[in-house]
Parts: C-alpha cells; sequence; structure tokens
C-alpha cells in the first residue's frame, strides 16, 4: 500500500511541474496533485482498522497474563473462556502435576474442581463477575484429595483470557489486634487439640497440640479426612454424628474415641466435643472442636470395671450372701448378692428394701432375739459380730447359717449401717451333731460308742474299789459273721451286726452299756439289781459271782441266737464269749477289755434246738 501511494505522488508531482509551466494554474488542479499526498498521510499517521486493532490488544494482553501467572509466587493459571491455557509451576506442583503441566493445556478447568464447586466456579467465570477476591474452591490434586484454597480472578473487558490465582484461606483478620493474638497465643500453647473442618470434614484447622498427641504434622494433616486418624470402630459413629452436625441436625456432639497409634504414639482415648460452624467464605457448614485427652481416665475405668466384674463374679461364686443393710428390727437390706437365692429362696429383688420378704421373719423365731440382742451388744462396743442361727427358707426347711458382720461409720464416728457375710452351715453342722452323737453313741445300732463305754469302764476300774461295788466285762463275738460275709457279702454281714446290737439295747441303762468292739460286743454291768437284769430270765441268787456271770452270758446267748430273717434268708449264729471281773487284777480299762476279749472261758455260746415242726 506505501508503495501504491508513493508511486501516485510522483506521478502527480510530474503533472503538476508540466501543467504549471503556464501564469494561470487552476487551483483546481493543485487540489487534485494534493489528494494523494494527503491520503498517504491520513493513511501514515491515521487510525488503523478495528480489527487489527483488536487482535494485538488480545495478544499483548494473554502475554501480559502469562508472564505474570509465570513468575508469580503463589499458584495461578490462565483460562481462555473455560479452558485452561497456561499454570504456572506452584499450582502445578501443588495438585501434583509438576512434570505432566502439558496434560492440563487445553483442559477445562471445572476437571481439577471439586463436583461440589462446580456451580460456584461457573458463578465465578460469568461476564458479570467482577475482578476481586471472590471466594473460595476445592481444588483436586493427581492423588484425589481436595484442596481448599482462596480464589482471586482478573479479568479483562470484553476478553476471553481469566487469571486465577490461589492461596490458602486464612482464618484471622488481615491485621490482628490484641484479641486475636491472644487467641492465637493461647490455641498454640493449648494442652488440648483444637480443630475444625470443612465443608468436607477434612481438617482445615489444627493447633500446635495436634502434632503433639498424634504423631502427625499438621502440615500433612490439613486437607486431609478427619475420620482416617481414628479407630475403625469408632468412624461409622463419629463420622454420623458429624454429618448430623453438618446438617444442623443437632447442635453439638460428645464422643469418647481413639486415635489409631503411631510409631512413636500408642492409640489413646480422646473425648471429641463438636459444633457446627459457619463457612461464609463457601457458603456452607463446617465443624469445629476440641479432643480432649483422657486416656488415663478411661484406662482407669476399664481397670475399674474389670475389678467390678472380678468382684461380682468372685460374690456370685460364694456359697452364701454378701449384705449391705440398716440396723432395725427387720434387718432391712440395702444390697444383697445373688447367692441369697440359693441360701433363702429369695432374690435381690425381692428382698431389698424388704420388697416382698423380710429377713428378720426368715430368723428362726426362737433365734430372733438372741440375734438382736448380740449384734446390739457387739455394735456398742464397736467390734465385729459372728454367730450362728437359724432360719426359715422360702419351702419352709430350717437352715442354720453362719453371719460375720461389723458397722460401717463415716469419718466423724456416724454410724451408717451393717455389712456382712451369710452363709449355710446346715450340713457342717448337721456333721458336728453327728460327730458328737457319734462320740456318745452308734447310730446303726443305738449302743454306747466305743470311747464312751471305756470311759465309764474306767471310771469304774478306779472308784469300784473304793466304793466297794462289783462290775463285770462280758465279750461277745459271733463267730458265724465271717462265713455269712464270705457267702452273703460285707453288706450282709454288716446287717446281722446291726441286728444283733439292737437285740442287746435291752442291756443298756445308766449304769449297764453295750458296744461295738473287734467284730463282736462288750458288755459291761455294773448294776446287778433283778429289775435291771430282768432279760436274764429267772433271778440268781449273786449274779456278780463266777456262776452269776456264767449264767447273765447264757441268757445274752438266749438274746442273740434267736432266729433272724433278713432278705428272705435264715441266717444261724454262734458265738463265743470270755468274761473280766473286778476280782481280777488289770492296769486300766484297756487291758481288763483286752482280757475280755480273749475269750479264754470255757462255754461255746450256741443257740437252742428249733422245735420239731
Amino acid at each position: 500500500m506505501t508503495l501504491y501511494l508513493i508511486a501516485t505522488l510522483l506521478v502527480c508531482t510530474t503533472a503538476l511541474l508540466v501543467l504549471g509551466e503556464g501564469s494561470d494554474t487552476s487551483p483546481l488542479l493543485w487540489m487534485l496533485v494534493m489528494t494523494p499526498l494527503l491520503t498517504w498521510m491520513a493513511l501514515r499517521h491515521g487510525v488503523r482498522p478495528a480489527g487489527t486493532s483488536q487482535t494485538t490488544d488480545a495478544l499483548s494482553a494473554r502475554q501480559a497474563l502469562g508472564r505474570f501467572a509465570e513468575h508469580s509466587g503463589q499458584p495461578a493459571l490462565l483460562l481462555e473462556g473455560e479452558n485452561i491455557a497456561n499454570a504456572n509451576r506452584a499450582l502445578l506442583k501443588l495438585i501434583g502435576l509438576e512434570d505432566r503441566g502439558d496434560e492440563l493445556i487445553g483442559m477445562p478447568l471445572d476437571n481439577i474442581v471439586h463436583p461440589r464447586h462446580h456451580r460456584r466456579l461457573a458463578r465465578l467465570l460469568s461476564p458479570r463477575a467482577d475482578n476481586r477476591d471472590v471466594g473460595t474452591l476445592s481444588l483436586m490434586r493427581a492423588d484425589g484429595t481436595p484442596w481448599l484454597a482462596r480464589v482471586s480472578l482478573f479479568q479483562g473487558h470484553s476478553s476471553q483470557l481469566t487469571l486465577l490465582q490461589f492461596a490458602a484461606p486464612h482464618d484471622g483478620p488481615a491485621n490482628p489486634g490484641h484479641e486475636y493474638q491472644q487467641a492465637t497465643r493461647l490455641a498454640h500453647f493449648s494442652r488440648e487439640i483444637l480443630f475444625s473442618l470443612d465443608a468436607q470434614m477434612q481438617l482445615s484447622y489444627a493447633n500446635a497440640q495436634w502434632e503433639r498427641s498424634t504423631g502427625r504434622s499438621v502440615a500433612e494433616s490439613l486437607q486431609q479426612p478427619l475420620l482416617s486418624i481414628f479407630h475403625s470402630e469408632d468412624r461409622a459413629a463419629l463420622g454420623t454424628g458429624l454429618r448430623q452436625l453438618q446438617a444442623r441436625k443437632r447442635d453439638s456432639l460428645t464422643l469418647e474415641v481413639r486415635i489409631r497409634a503411631t510409631r512413636a504414639h500408642a492409640a489413646r482415648w480422646v473425648e471429641l466435643r463438636a459444633w457446627p460452624m459457619d463457612l461464609p467464605e463457601q457458603g456452607d457448614t463446617g465443624v469445629s472442636g476440641i479432643l480432649l485427652d483422657i486416656d488415663q481416665r478411661r484406662r482407669g475405668e476399664e481397670a475399674l470395671r474389670a475389678q467390678r466384674r472380678g468382684l461380682h463374679t468372685m460374690l456370685n461364686n460364694l456359697p452364701g450372701m454378701i449384705y449391705r443393710g440398716q440396723n432395725d428390727r427387720n434387718w432391712t437390706m440395702e444390697f444383697v448378692s445373688e447367692g441369697c437365692f440359693e441360701l433363702t429362696g429369695y432374690t435381690p429383688l425381692e428382698l431389698v428394701d424388704n420388697h416382698s420378704a423380710c429377713f428378720a421373719e426368715m430368723i428362726h423365731e426362737e433365734d430372733r432375739d438372741f440375734v438382736w440382742n448380740f449384734v446390739q451388744m457387739r455394735l456398742d462396743r464397736r467390734e465385729r459380730y459372728e454367730l450362728s442361727y437359724r432360719i426359715v427358707d422360702r419351702d419352709g426347711q430350717t437352715r442354720w447359717v453362719w453371719e460375720q458382720g461389723r458397722g460401717i461409720y463415716s469419718s466423724r464416728g456416724e454410724f451408717l449401717g451393717l455389712e456382712g457375710f451369710i452363709t449355710d452351715v446346715s450340713a457342717s453342722r448337721g456333721a458336728q451333731e453327728e460327730a458328737r452323737r457319734r462320740l456318745f453313741f452308734d447310730n446303726a445300732t443305738g449302743l454306747l460308742s466305743l470311747s464312751l463305754f471305756l470311759d465309764r469302764l474306767q471310771h469304774l476300774h478306779r472308784h469300784a474299789a473304793i466304793a466297794d461295788y462289783p462290775f463285770a466285762l462280758i465279750h461277745i463275738e459271733i463267730v458265724t459273721i465271717a462265713d455269712i460275709a464270705e457267702h452273703y457279702g460285707p453288706a450282709m454281714s454288716e446287717r446281722v451286726s446291726v441286728e444283733i446290737g439292737k437285740r442287746l439295747q435291752i442291756v443298756q441303762n445308766d449304769c449297764n452299756g453295750v458296744a461295738r468292739h473287734a467284730g463282736g460286743f462288750a458288755i459291761l454291768i455294773s448294776d446287778f439289781r433283778p429289775q435291771t437284769l430282768s432279760w436274764a430270765g429267772q433271778s440268781v441268787t449273786e449274779p456278780a459271782s463266777g456262776a452269776g456271770l456264767l449264767h447273765l452270758a447264757h441268757a445274752l446267748a438266749t438274746v442273740i441266737s434267736r432266729p433272724l430273717r433278713i432278705d428272705g434268708h435264715s441266717l444261724n449264729l454262734s458265738a463265743r464269749f470270755g468274761i473280766a471281773s473286778d476280782r481280777e487284777a488289770h492296769a486300766d480299762a484297756h487291758a481288763m477289755l483286752e482280757q475280755a476279749a480273749r475269750h479264754d472261758h470255757p462255754g461255746v455260746l450256741t443257740p437252742p434246738p428249733e422245735p420239731a415242726s
């Protein structure tokens, strides 16, 4: 175009010189010659075409914004329309695509924005958006984790280019005052964990105690899901509670949960207290809260529960009843262990506060006053009490019980109640009674026990000569008892001995006695009065003489040899005897019994002939 204008100007100038030789040159001619010159000057220094200006401006703006984004210290990217035209190294490093930056070029921006913020992005890029600090967006990293960032937007008029700068949101004011500094200092030195969560339930703030308690740095934990640091068994309840807070379905949340252990930190119990928190910049709701370290308290409670379980097991396995009650005539119970059911037939619920049964009414009516007076006497002395008495259980059975207890007093000496233990001693009491009876009697035969028999014999041996009264000892051995045991068995021989012993009970009185000894029977006779010897038949003039003692021995044979039938068996018995009297010298009662047991006196006791049928 310039070459054309120059050529036209040269032609016009030459024409002017040729025509201008005349003296009357027309002004119109000069205007014709000057027109190309003026046109060239207008084109040289005048307004350029609109299309060329716009193209140059767009190219210049793109280069300027691109250079700004490239050299910005903050993460930034350049959009052309809705697609990414450029991204600086800071942004690529932040989202984990430092070595793959070419993958972003031409990609729609919403590909790296969290789906929850797509609507916010659309509003941000709308033509009506101003160049301003517009709020926050969540960018998705290459590993799938989001990063919440504050976005600053710069957009030229009538331009498709947009610059977006990203920075981590600040919790405090731009110019923190004294109150904010105090709050920051308190949060930093707090011994408890302070935290806040964003709308995605990811950690957006944690104080310095976070790292000291969890072993995880704050920088690594930010923008990470909070639930990931808690024990898997606690996550369901915690996640539900946090979602309810975010949805404003509850005003607060308090849970005891466990933080997962790291190599340097053991798993610990914490108490989480959280509340919903408005996030105006995101137009959503987050959560703020505190984690209180309760590990020591929780472990103490676990140990206490274990002790209580052990104590409960021990109480339930005790053969009796643990109680705590009041010192009143009804013996009102405030607590009883499970053992009360086996002891009394009543459950703890029925006994406590005399709900269905009164313990005082269970005590045998003959023992009630004794129990009351004995316990009161011990309480007056502030001593423990131990006593045995009878109770009547739910089924009406009488039981012997043993109780041990004491009074409970406050630190100021005030009486508070009674504590003690009651157990069933019926079996041992019965064993004691049986042992006492065995000491004096043979239960199977009703005869004297051997110990009591020897006591009587020893007494006579010492005092008969002084008092000048006679006594004698007859020992009878059942000869056929061994044959019966061999033929019918030991049980049959024992039954034979028992039956013979029952027959010999006619000899016993206050002075005379019979006891089992060495497979036979020892008979002590010290009362020779006719009325006490009626079992011997006709009276003997001198029963204490040798002839009289032989008569008594034969009389005993008659008693023993009566027909004996057991289980349909007819048994014939024979025996031999020995006699020891006071007229002979003996060292003691045992020596006298041994002499009689030798059976060295002539004579065999045989049954009388059976009558002819």
